[in-house]
């Protein structure tokens, strides 16, 4: 993991040099057509340099505002810089963890943890809004069964619902794992009801071809090894993932894999950013808060 974040790290720093580098991105990334006021639409603006974080004052009602309200940098103290390479590390193929993001950044374990998270949660709030649409396969699954020992479940092997499209060739190609609260440790996946509910919320049914799987015994194997990957893929860089965030960490696996398709090395990069400036920052209480078990019904 060292090695190859100091290698991301080298084309990362030939991008954005600096601090100014990275504000004009995000300025660009946030009003891609010009700025426009959240107040009242209004076009036109003073720029005001003043500050550490330049400022536009609407011409019309005088409202100020900044390119990092409404998005993870919100508030930030740190620069933008430090920013940008945790969105980098973010994208490595198994991504990176905050007690080493801490030691690559040079920011503490809590600051590395809380930005890790930003990311997770705003690239699971903008995954939610995008539905499963085509030739969809939907699995009841365990999370957390060994591969190589498939008969053996992990004592606090979790229950999901896996769905995907699927490619021409039958390959998972937009996958996304949810959890199923409540069901850990007994060796049984989701049932008909819960999968249902999955394909529900997730699943644009009007325009998709829904086929579920959930019997274990004859699972759609393509999306059962994706399932596989994700908990092997984690497990390599977490020393141990509880219930809280999990499902956070199961959305940063899919959406990652999503992202990172050969030749489009770029164009992930933009799309993380841009998920990075379309949601809000998550508060850090909301993210320390003690979560009630919710129904798959009301889970996100």
């Amino acid at each position: 993991m060292e090695v190859q974040a100091e290698t991301e790290l080298q084309s990362f720093s030939s991008r954005y040099h600096n601090e100014q580098d990275c504000m004009e991105a995000l300025i660009a990334m946030k009003w891609p057509n010009g700025f426009v006021c959240p107040r009242c639409a209004h076009t036109r603006c003073s720029r005001l340099t003043s500050r550490r974080i330049p400022l536009f004052e609407c011409a019309r009602c005088a409202h100020q505002t900044s390119a990092l309200v409404g998005t993870i940098f919100e508030r930030t103290h740190l620069p933008l810089t430090k920013w940008f390479q945790a969105l980098e590390l973010f994208l490595l193929p198994d991504g990176i963890s905050a007690m080493r993001l801490s030691q690559v950044i040079q920011v503490t374990y809590k600051t590395a943890w809380l930005m890790l998270h930003r990311i997770r949660h705003a690239i699971g709030e903008f995954d939610a809004r995008e539905l499963l649409c085509g030739d969809v396969k939907v699995n009841s699954d365990l999370y957390g069964r060994n591969p190589a020992r498939p008969q053996f479940p992990h004592p606090y092997a979790s229950a999901v619902v896996a769905g995907c499209t699927v490619t021409e060739s039958g390959e998972p190609e937009r996958v996304k794992i949810h959890l199923v609260p409540q069901v850990r440790g007994d060796g049984n996946g989701a049932n008909r009801l819960e999968l249902a509910v999955f394909i529900h919320e997730q699943v644009d049914v009007r325009a998709s071809e829904v086929q579920s799987f959930p019997q274990t015994y004859r699972l759609y194997r393509p999306l059962k090894k994706v399932v596989s990957e994700a908990w092997t893929s984690l497990k390599r860089t977490y020393i141990a993932l509880g219930t809280k965030h999990l499902q956070a960490y199961l959305n940063e696996y899919t959406v990652r894999r999503r992202l990172r398709r050969p030749g489009v090395e770029e164009s992930m990069w933009q799309k993380l950013l841009y998920m990075g400036v379309a949601i809000p920052a998550i508060p850090y209480r909301r993210l320390i808060a003690r979560q009630p078990v919710q129904p798959l019904a009301a889970a996100s």
